[in-house]
Protein backbone atom coordinates (compact mmCIF):
# COMPACT_ATOMS: atom_id res chain seq x y z
CA UNK A 1 0.00 0.00 0.00
CA UNK A 2 1.32 3.56 -0.60
CA UNK A 3 1.99 6.15 1.62
CA UNK A 4 3.76 5.69 5.20
CA UNK A 5 2.79 2.47 7.64
CA UNK A 6 1.22 2.35 10.59
CA UNK A 7 4.77 1.66 12.16
CA UNK A 8 6.82 4.48 10.33
CA UNK A 9 7.21 7.52 12.68
CA UNK A 10 5.92 10.84 11.16
CA UNK A 11 8.28 13.92 10.04
CA UNK A 12 9.37 15.94 12.82
CA UNK A 13 8.28 18.80 11.41
CA UNK A 14 4.66 17.05 11.43
CA UNK A 15 4.39 16.20 14.70
CA UNK A 16 2.22 17.55 16.86
CA UNK A 17 3.89 19.69 19.67
CA UNK A 18 1.48 20.33 22.92
CA UNK A 19 2.61 24.15 24.02
CA UNK A 20 3.84 25.18 20.29
CA UNK A 21 2.42 28.24 20.51
CA UNK A 22 3.68 29.80 23.68
CA UNK A 23 6.85 28.41 22.31
CA UNK A 24 6.70 30.55 19.33
CA UNK A 25 5.78 33.23 21.70
CA UNK A 26 8.91 32.81 23.82
CA UNK A 27 10.95 32.23 20.79
CA UNK A 28 9.77 35.82 19.53
CA UNK A 29 10.35 37.11 23.11
CA UNK A 30 13.87 35.78 22.87
CA UNK A 31 14.69 36.90 19.30
CA UNK A 32 13.04 40.48 20.46
CA UNK A 33 15.51 40.61 23.71
CA UNK A 34 18.43 39.21 22.22
CA UNK A 35 18.41 40.53 18.51
CA UNK A 36 17.78 44.23 17.78
CA UNK A 37 14.03 44.52 18.55
CA UNK A 38 14.79 45.85 21.89
CA UNK A 39 17.03 48.77 21.20
CA UNK A 40 15.13 49.77 18.28
CA UNK A 41 11.66 49.67 19.96
CA UNK A 42 13.67 51.81 23.11
CA UNK A 43 15.51 54.38 20.39
CA UNK A 44 11.81 54.75 18.57
CA UNK A 45 9.98 55.69 21.89
CA UNK A 46 12.35 57.58 22.83
CA UNK A 47 12.25 59.46 19.99
CA UNK A 48 8.66 60.54 20.22
CA UNK A 49 9.43 61.35 24.02
CA UNK A 50 12.09 63.91 23.13
CA UNK A 51 10.44 65.64 19.99
CA UNK A 52 7.24 65.85 22.70
CA UNK A 53 9.92 67.76 25.27
CA UNK A 54 11.51 69.66 22.40
CA UNK A 55 7.51 70.85 21.30
CA UNK A 56 7.01 71.82 25.33
CA UNK A 57 9.85 74.08 25.33
CA UNK A 58 10.78 75.92 21.96
CA UNK A 59 7.54 75.51 20.02
CA UNK A 60 5.16 77.93 19.67
CA UNK A 61 2.10 77.68 22.15
CA UNK A 62 -0.79 79.16 20.39
CA UNK A 63 -3.88 79.46 22.20
CA UNK A 64 -6.42 77.29 24.10
CA UNK A 65 -6.31 73.58 25.55
CA UNK A 66 -2.65 72.98 24.52
CA UNK A 67 -1.48 76.60 25.36
CA UNK A 68 -2.83 75.88 28.69
CA UNK A 69 -1.20 72.53 29.39
CA UNK A 70 2.14 73.47 28.06
CA UNK A 71 2.16 76.69 30.55
CA UNK A 72 0.75 73.69 33.45
CA UNK A 73 3.62 71.00 32.77
CA UNK A 74 6.54 74.37 32.75
CA UNK A 75 5.05 75.08 35.66
CA UNK A 76 5.21 71.93 37.96
CA UNK A 77 8.24 70.46 36.35
CA UNK A 78 10.81 73.65 35.57
CA UNK A 79 9.32 76.52 37.72
CA UNK A 80 8.11 78.60 35.06
CA UNK A 81 6.88 82.06 35.89
CA UNK A 82 4.35 82.86 32.97
CA UNK A 83 4.60 86.65 34.18
CA UNK A 84 8.39 86.74 32.99
CA UNK A 85 9.01 83.21 31.15
CA UNK A 86 11.38 82.66 33.76
CA UNK A 87 12.51 79.09 34.36
CA UNK A 88 14.84 76.56 35.98
CA UNK A 89 17.11 75.71 32.63
CA UNK A 90 19.20 73.51 34.13
CA UNK A 91 16.19 71.36 34.80
CA UNK A 92 15.07 71.23 31.41
CA UNK A 93 18.59 70.52 29.76
CA UNK A 94 18.53 67.48 32.26
CA UNK A 95 14.78 66.43 31.15
CA UNK A 96 16.32 66.97 27.34
CA UNK A 97 19.76 64.73 28.02
CA UNK A 98 17.79 61.69 29.60
CA UNK A 99 16.55 59.99 26.57
CA UNK A 100 19.58 60.21 24.43
CA UNK A 101 21.70 59.00 27.76
CA UNK A 102 19.48 56.43 28.51
CA UNK A 103 19.18 54.87 24.74
CA UNK A 104 23.18 55.34 24.46
CA UNK A 105 23.52 53.01 27.30
CA UNK A 106 20.84 50.52 25.94
CA UNK A 107 22.91 50.20 22.44
CA UNK A 108 26.33 50.14 24.08
CA UNK A 109 25.22 46.89 25.94
CA UNK A 110 23.49 45.25 23.02
CA UNK A 111 26.52 45.73 21.08
CA UNK A 112 28.98 43.98 24.02
CA UNK A 113 26.40 41.29 23.90
CA UNK A 114 28.95 38.74 22.34
CA UNK A 115 26.37 36.80 21.00
CA UNK A 116 25.06 36.11 17.55
CA UNK A 117 21.62 37.44 17.15
CA UNK A 118 18.81 36.19 15.21
CA UNK A 119 17.83 38.19 12.48
CA UNK A 120 14.63 40.08 12.50
CA UNK A 121 12.85 42.56 11.38
CA UNK A 122 13.03 45.36 12.81
CA UNK A 123 9.94 47.47 11.45
CA UNK A 124 7.40 45.88 14.11
CA UNK A 125 9.58 47.22 16.53
CA UNK A 126 10.23 50.76 15.82
CA UNK A 127 6.18 50.44 15.10
CA UNK A 128 5.31 49.47 18.29
CA UNK A 129 7.68 52.26 19.92
CA UNK A 130 6.08 55.11 18.20
CA UNK A 131 2.97 53.61 19.42
CA UNK A 132 3.82 53.57 22.80
CA UNK A 133 5.55 56.93 22.87
CA UNK A 134 1.91 58.70 21.09
CA UNK A 135 -0.08 56.65 24.17
CA UNK A 136 2.08 57.95 26.53
CA UNK A 137 1.59 61.30 25.19
CA UNK A 138 -1.89 61.31 24.55
CA UNK A 139 -2.12 60.18 28.28
CA UNK A 140 0.12 62.54 29.70
CA UNK A 141 -2.10 65.20 27.91
CA UNK A 142 -5.02 64.08 28.62
CA UNK A 143 -4.39 63.96 32.34
CA UNK A 144 -2.70 67.59 32.45
CA UNK A 145 -5.90 69.09 30.70
CA UNK A 146 -7.97 67.52 33.58
CA UNK A 147 -6.11 69.55 35.91
CA UNK A 148 -5.72 72.48 34.43
CA UNK A 149 -8.11 75.24 33.18
CA UNK A 150 -8.34 76.30 30.05
CA UNK A 151 -7.71 80.29 29.17
CA UNK A 152 -10.67 82.01 27.47
CA UNK A 153 -10.89 85.14 25.45
CA UNK A 154 -14.61 85.47 25.89
CA UNK A 155 -14.63 88.41 27.77
CA UNK A 156 -15.12 92.04 25.58
CA UNK A 157 -12.12 94.44 25.56
CA UNK A 158 -12.87 96.81 28.02
CA UNK A 159 -11.85 99.72 25.52
CA UNK A 160 -11.88 103.19 27.47
CA UNK A 161 -12.42 102.11 30.79
CA UNK A 162 -8.82 100.73 31.13
CA UNK A 163 -7.29 103.02 28.47
CA UNK A 164 -4.51 105.24 29.53
CA UNK A 165 -2.77 108.88 28.43
CA UNK A 166 0.80 108.31 29.87
CA UNK A 167 3.85 110.23 28.80
CA UNK A 168 6.26 108.16 27.03
CA UNK A 169 9.89 108.40 28.27
CA UNK A 170 12.16 110.29 25.97
CA UNK A 171 14.97 108.54 23.64
CA UNK A 172 17.30 108.11 20.95
CA UNK A 173 18.33 104.76 19.86
CA UNK A 174 18.97 102.73 16.89
CA UNK A 175 17.61 100.28 15.17
CA UNK A 176 18.88 96.77 13.36
CA UNK A 177 20.17 98.70 10.23
CA UNK A 178 22.08 101.41 12.59
CA UNK A 179 18.91 104.28 11.46
CA UNK A 180 18.10 106.42 14.32
CA UNK A 181 14.92 106.37 16.40
CA UNK A 182 13.63 108.87 18.63
CA UNK A 183 10.36 109.01 20.69
CA UNK A 184 9.59 111.91 18.47
CA UNK A 185 9.33 110.40 15.52
CA UNK A 186 6.48 108.07 16.42
CA UNK A 187 3.98 111.01 17.11
CA UNK A 188 0.90 110.15 14.01
CA UNK A 189 1.18 106.31 13.97
CA UNK A 190 0.32 104.12 16.32
CA UNK A 191 3.32 101.88 17.69
CA UNK A 192 3.23 98.45 19.54
CA UNK A 193 6.45 98.43 21.82
CA UNK A 194 7.67 95.24 23.69
CA UNK A 195 10.85 93.59 24.81
CA UNK A 196 12.85 91.11 23.67
CA UNK A 197 16.78 89.76 23.32
CA UNK A 198 18.07 87.58 21.10
CA UNK A 199 19.16 84.77 22.85
CA UNK A 200 15.86 84.13 24.45
CA UNK A 201 15.18 80.99 24.53
CA UNK A 202 11.40 81.12 26.35
CA UNK A 203 9.27 84.07 26.42
CA UNK A 204 10.81 86.28 23.37
CA UNK A 205 10.05 83.38 20.20
CA UNK A 206 5.89 83.62 21.58
CA UNK A 207 6.52 87.67 21.88
CA UNK A 208 7.86 87.49 18.35
CA UNK A 209 5.46 85.13 16.61
CA UNK A 210 2.14 87.02 18.38
CA UNK A 211 3.66 90.15 16.57
CA UNK A 212 3.81 88.10 12.99
CA UNK A 213 0.63 87.03 13.52
CA UNK A 214 -0.67 89.86 14.40
CA UNK A 215 0.74 92.18 11.47
CA UNK A 216 -0.50 89.56 8.95
CA UNK A 217 -4.13 89.01 10.35
CA UNK A 218 -5.07 92.58 11.17
CA UNK A 219 -6.99 94.67 7.85
CA UNK A 220 -5.20 96.49 5.51
CA UNK A 221 -6.59 100.27 7.03
CA UNK A 222 -5.20 99.38 10.23
CA UNK A 223 -1.59 98.15 9.18
CA UNK A 224 -1.06 101.47 7.53
CA UNK A 225 -1.18 103.48 10.56
CA UNK A 226 0.90 100.46 12.86
CA UNK A 227 4.22 100.11 13.38
CA UNK A 228 6.62 97.91 15.93
CA UNK A 229 9.21 98.74 18.17
CA UNK A 230 11.35 96.11 19.77
CA UNK A 231 13.27 97.07 22.81
CA UNK A 232 16.30 94.88 23.21
CA UNK A 233 16.35 93.88 27.20
CA UNK A 234 20.17 92.42 26.82
CA UNK A 235 21.82 95.45 25.17
CA UNK A 236 25.24 94.07 26.31
CA UNK A 237 24.74 91.39 23.54
CA UNK A 238 22.01 92.10 21.11
CA UNK A 239 24.58 93.29 18.68
CA UNK A 240 23.43 94.57 14.78
CA UNK A 241 24.14 91.22 13.70
CA UNK A 242 21.90 89.57 15.98
CA UNK A 243 19.09 92.07 16.01
CA UNK A 244 18.74 92.05 12.37
CA UNK A 245 19.17 88.37 11.86
CA UNK A 246 16.39 87.94 14.34
CA UNK A 247 13.82 91.02 11.85
CA UNK A 248 14.72 88.62 9.06
CA UNK A 249 13.85 85.13 10.98
CA UNK A 250 10.34 86.16 11.72
CA UNK A 251 10.41 88.24 8.10
CA UNK A 252 10.17 91.44 9.70
CA UNK A 253 10.36 94.34 7.26
CA UNK A 254 11.95 97.37 7.73
CA UNK A 255 11.28 100.45 9.04
CA UNK A 256 7.82 98.71 9.89
CA UNK A 257 9.30 96.67 12.53
CA UNK A 258 12.31 97.97 14.36
CA UNK A 259 14.73 96.44 16.84
CA UNK A 260 16.15 99.02 19.15
CA UNK A 261 19.44 98.98 21.25
CA UNK A 262 22.12 101.68 22.59
CA UNK A 263 24.06 102.47 25.56
CA UNK A 264 23.33 99.66 28.42
CA UNK A 265 22.99 102.23 31.13
CA UNK A 266 20.18 104.00 28.88
CA UNK A 267 17.94 100.56 27.67
CA UNK A 268 18.55 99.36 31.37
CA UNK A 269 16.74 102.70 32.67
CA UNK A 270 14.56 102.74 29.67
CA UNK A 271 13.22 99.22 30.61
CA UNK A 272 12.96 99.73 34.04
CA UNK A 273 10.61 102.94 33.13
CA UNK A 274 8.48 100.95 31.16
CA UNK A 275 8.07 98.16 34.11
CA UNK A 276 9.89 95.18 31.99
CA UNK A 277 11.09 94.40 35.06
CA UNK A 278 14.25 92.33 33.25
CA UNK A 279 16.64 90.90 35.64
CA UNK A 280 19.82 88.44 34.72
CA UNK A 281 19.33 85.11 36.68
CA UNK A 282 22.10 84.28 38.70
CA UNK A 283 22.56 80.58 38.42
CA UNK A 284 21.57 80.38 34.86
CA UNK A 285 22.22 83.23 33.18
CA UNK A 286 18.98 83.55 31.84
CA UNK A 287 17.30 87.33 31.65
CA UNK A 288 14.04 87.30 33.29
CA UNK A 289 11.05 89.82 31.95
CA UNK A 290 7.69 90.95 32.00
CA UNK A 291 5.95 89.87 28.48
CA UNK A 292 4.08 93.03 28.01
CA UNK A 293 2.78 94.85 24.85
CA UNK A 294 3.01 99.04 24.89
CA UNK A 295 0.39 100.72 22.93
CA UNK A 296 1.24 103.83 22.25
CA UNK A 297 -1.23 106.25 20.47
CA UNK A 298 -0.97 108.72 17.60
CA UNK A 299 -0.15 111.50 20.35
CA UNK A 300 2.82 109.11 21.53
CA UNK A 301 0.90 108.31 25.29
CA UNK A 302 0.94 104.90 26.23
CA UNK A 303 -2.51 104.27 25.49
CA UNK A 304 -2.54 100.63 26.81
CA UNK A 305 -0.33 98.20 28.61
CA UNK A 306 -1.33 94.49 28.17
CA UNK A 307 0.07 91.19 29.10
CA UNK A 308 1.52 88.62 26.32
CA UNK A 309 -0.62 85.89 27.45
CA UNK A 310 -3.12 84.43 25.71
CA UNK A 311 -5.83 85.53 27.72
CA UNK A 312 -5.12 89.36 26.34
CA UNK A 313 -4.44 88.48 22.80
CA UNK A 314 -7.76 89.23 22.20
CA UNK A 315 -7.06 92.51 23.79
CA UNK A 316 -4.17 93.16 21.75
CA UNK A 317 -5.59 93.39 18.12
CA UNK A 318 -8.64 94.93 19.72
CA UNK A 319 -7.00 97.69 20.77
CA UNK A 320 -4.30 97.77 18.07
CA UNK A 321 -7.66 98.19 15.37
CA UNK A 322 -9.02 100.51 17.91
CA UNK A 323 -6.26 103.06 17.92
CA UNK A 324 -5.08 102.48 14.22
CA UNK A 325 -8.87 103.76 13.55
CA UNK A 326 -8.19 106.35 15.74
CA UNK A 327 -5.32 107.56 13.39
CA UNK A 328 -7.22 107.24 10.45
CA UNK A 329 -9.86 109.60 11.51
CA UNK A 330 -7.14 112.13 12.41
CA UNK A 331 -5.77 111.98 9.04
CA UNK A 332 -8.15 112.54 7.55
CA UNK A 333 -9.64 115.15 9.62
CA UNK A 334 -5.97 116.96 9.44
CA UNK A 335 -6.10 116.17 5.63
CA UNK A 336 -9.80 117.92 5.39
CA UNK A 337 -8.99 120.83 7.04
CA UNK A 338 -6.15 122.12 4.75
Amino acid sequence: MSGPSADSPLPATSLPLPGGGWRRTLRGCGAFLVGGGLPVFLVSLATVYEVFLALLLFGPTGDGAWAAFVTEFKVRCFDYNPATGGMTWTAAWIMLAEPPFICAIVLLLWRVGGRARPRMSLLRPAAAGVTAGLLAVAGLFAYGLSTVSIPSDTLPFPGARIRTRLELPAFQLTDQTGAAVDSASLRGRVTLLTGVFALCSAACPNILMEVKNLLENLPPGANEHLGVLALSLDPDRDSLELTGSIARAYGFSHPRFRYLNGDPTVMSNLTSRLQFSAMRNPETGVIDHASLFILVDADGRIAYRLSADARHRGWVRAAVQELCAEAGRTKTAGASAR
